[in-house]
């Protein structure tokens, strides 16, 4: 048995260097996809650090000039009442077809098929986002439970901007949960839908009852470390997708931390420096990524 990870990447190093760490305690080949075009469908040079590759970091380049679409003139935007679980598929055929920043998402998102051309039956399958960790520590018991359900979920402690400054609620369903998904091979290979099909619907609460979620937590979203680098180019990468043009500006960062809030999820934010941190975490230089 062999274990596999895919996560798309932009451009936050710091956090492809944990997750490297973390992720080579106990998985065998991370494999971590970069576009040459951002979401909102500009160019960008290939900036992943290839000196991080090795046997167990495989980088697969998109050019993404054919695959992503530019914005359009009109565009539909996210909001939580028009993706209620009854709705889903309608909700998410119109806003591929509506809003280029999504299209674009689940373009790299989907990248992910290519597991499927090394993957056996008996193998596990992790899709997640760069900055959402699986816990090391765990994985017996994570591994024993997508053998008994075939696929899992898990709850992972959402911080933001900094390791230990917590959001106090997120999108979609609580825990940060139905994001990352852990599912054998057989069920990966099978899946009659694509891994952002599947994300996007457990966001929207669609998938509750027919995929099984940890009791317990198992892993951290750690999301826009290191805000003063990665933040405004983070937002500018996802501008297509964002109706409030409002919230793409260089200071935005600045005003959720003195505020201690998440505008965008109305979101308090908290400092916990008692959560079972990571050993990507405890054991890596994290100077400067405490609040």
């Amino acid at each position: 048995m062999k274990i596999f990870e895919y996560c798309p990447f932009f451009n936050e190093h710091k956090i492809a260097s944990m997750k490297i760490r973390e992720t080579g305690y106990w998985i065998d080949e991370l494999h971590i996809c970069e576009a040459d075009r951002n979401f909102s469908y500009e160019d960008k040079p290939y900036l992943f650090d290839t000196a991080m590759l090795s046997d167990k970091v495989k980088y697969h380049r998109i050019a993404a000039t054919d695959l992503f679409r530019p914005a359009l003139p009109e565009q539909s935007y996210y909001h939580p009442d028009n993706c209620p679980p009854e709705q889903f598929d309608q909700w998410y055929w119109h806003i591929l077809t509506h809003n280029m920043g999504y299209h674009n998402e689940a373009m790299q998102r989907n990248y992910c098929h290519i597991l499927k051309d090394i993957a056996g039956d008996d193998d596990i399958i992790i899709l997640s986002d760069l900055d959402e960790f699986l816990d090391s520590r765990l994985a017996d018991r994570i591994i024993d439970t997508v053998k008994k359900h075939q696929i899992i979920t898990v709850k992972l402690h959402f911080s933001v901007f900094y390791l230990n400054l917590f959001s106090d609620k997120s999108h979609g369903v609580d825990d940060f949960s139905y994001r990352t998904y852990i599912m054998t091979g057989k069920y990966f290979r099978k899946m009659p839908f694509t891994g952002d099909y599947l994300r996007k619907k457990g966001i929207s609460g669609g998938l509750l009852k027919t995929v099984h979620c940890t009791e317990e937590f198992m892993g951290f979203h750690h999301s826009w470390l290191q805000p003063a680098a990665n933040a405004f180019t983070k937002l500018k990468a996802f501008e297509a997708n964002v109706k409030d043009k409002a919230l793409i500006r260089s200071d935005f960062a600045e005003q959720c931390i003195r505020d201690k809030r998440l505008p965008y999820l109305d979101a308090s934010l908290y400092i916990d420096n008692e959560k079972p941190f990571l050993r990507c975490v405890t054991e890596s230089d994290t100077h400067g990524l405490w609040m």
